[in-house]
């Protein structure tokens, strides 16, 4: 059987679904175990019956009646055949749940000291097949083949069912938050680009000022580390400097003493109902909202920043820098605000704040809230992440629905299409999309996590 290649889970499902239709053969996707936390990729309530697996010397039967768990990955690590035959012997089978287990690989290698193994793992019910094995079982059907037709893609369906999966992982994972402005701005802070506009003013030449800050930002190719080096030019300060370190604070706390807001009470509330698995807070932010906040909910934690060490405190890592309301600490961090402070810290491999961020993806479900998800380091980071993994998407990134088509035919449709590819991209960097409609819902959907 000639196998096309996959690039993401999303195509590797379609697949299996549209196996699985043609051949009439009932199953339920993403379905949530009774008795665990487990989510099955495919469970198949009737199983499957007559199936035919072709080999070079003839073929090998399969007789499975009754409920069949069916689990994708991208490639098998070492300990992945062992994880899921655990949880099929020790959970899923003792309950009834169901009677067999398909591990289903992507790549077309296993490791040889495993195939010696598959035989007496069959006898369990439990089967290591790759993906272009399964998809060649002849399976005899009472009626023909019918066509597969792909459902419009519903964001609002797929949103409440990947809300269902994070709030599985977090049950029993280790997880770890990534902010970005969007979280800040919650509590009245500026966005990146109102922080630009507030450094403009700090210049020491009158030609321009803040109501040019649109004409800047065209000026500079609508590039923000671009227009930060360029105001940072027009400030003549250097980057490393107090008044430059100060003239941010004052752009970016403006007299405003909040830290408060619903998104992060809803934040702090998830941290104290999970805090056995609450690993840390990676933030792109300078200031100490969440510290305070924290602080506030009884949470014992520190800023870490590159200078300092961390202490027995809940760590929260400030990849961008670091700038408190109270201006008062005696290391102070460069902010990662402009082209050149950018370039400097991710030439670098093995910069701390790069190697945070990998280990926190490559060890915890990571849950991305307030980012646009544009920054191409941290793009970057996630394909490395991935790579290394079972190449299977177990972070979750909260974002604002597309609404970009309107006034035009079909401006739903091509809504839903712009938001379908784009969950297939995201899946491709190991992130599942959490959509929302309003800023004002976030709160609400992060409490749903708990």
């Amino acid at each position: 059987m000639k196998m096309m290649n996959y690039r993401n889970e999303s195509e590797v499902m379609y697949a299996i679904r549209k196996f699985l239709d043609e051949h009439q053969i009932p199953f339920n996707v993403e379905k949530k175990s009774q008795y665990t936390n487990y989510i099955y990729d495919f469970y198949l309530p009737e199983g499957l019956k007559n199936a035919k697996l072709p080999l070079e010397k003839g073929y090998v039967k399969y007789k499975i009646g009754g409920p069949v768990a069916i689990e994708v990955k991208g490639r098998l690590l070492f300990d992945t055949i062992q994880r899921y035959v655990t949880l099929f012997t020790e959970e899923l089978a003792p309950q009834k749940e169901v009677s067999s287990f398909f591990l289903v690989y992507v790549e077309e290698k296993l490791p040889s000291i495993l195939k010696y193994h598959l035989g007496k793992l069959e006898e369990k019910g439990f089967y290591v097949l790759s993906l272009s094995q399964f998809l060649g079982l002849q399976i005899n059907t009472v009626n023909p083949k019918k066509e597969f037709n792909a459902d419009e893609y519903d964001w609002i369906k797929d949103r409440d069912k990947t809300l269902e999966i994070a709030k599985a992982s977090l049950q029993d994972k280790d997880f770890s938050f990534f902010f970005g402005a969007g979280v800040s701005m919650s509590a009245n802070l500026p966005s990146w680009w109102k922080l630009l506009e507030g450094l403009v003013d700090k210049s020491k030449q009158k030609q321009l000022d803040k109501t040019d800050i649109d004409q800047l930002q065209q000026a500079c190719y609508d590039s923000s580390i671009v227009l930060g080096r360029f105001i940072r030019m027009m400030m003549d300060t250097k980057s490393d400097g107090d008044d430059y370190y100060n003239a941010v604070h004052d752009a970016l706390y403006a007299g405003n003493a909040s830290y408060s807001s619903p998104l992060i009470t809803e934040i702090c509330n998830l941290i104290l109902a999970k805090r056995q698995f609450a690993k840390s807070i990676i933030t792109y932010n300078f200031d100490d909202v969440m510290e305070r906040a924290l602080k506030g909910a009884g949470i014992n934690n520190y800023p870490i920043f590159g200078m300092n060490q961390p202490q027995q405190a809940f760590p929260i890592y400030h990849v961008h820098g670091f700038i408190p309301y109270n201006n008062s600490q005696i290391i102070k961090s460069v902010p990662i605000l402009s082209e050149e402070e950018y370039h400097r810290v991710y030439a670098n491999s093995y910069n701390w704040s790069n190697v945070e961020q990998i280990h926190a993806l490559s060890r915890t479900t990571c849950i991305f809230i307030g980012l646009s998800m544009t920054d191409p380091n941290l793009r970057r980071l996630l394909d490395i992440a991935i790579r290394d993994s079972e190449n299977e998407a177990r972070h979750f990134v909260f974002l604002p629905h597309i609404t970009n088509f309107k006034n035009v035919k079909n401006a739903d449709k091509k809504n839903n299409e712009a938001m379908r590819i784009h969950k297939e991209i995201f899946l491709e960097l190991g992130l599942r999309v959490i959509w929302y409609t309003d800023h004002n819902e976030l709160p609400n959907l992060v409490a749903n996590l708990r």
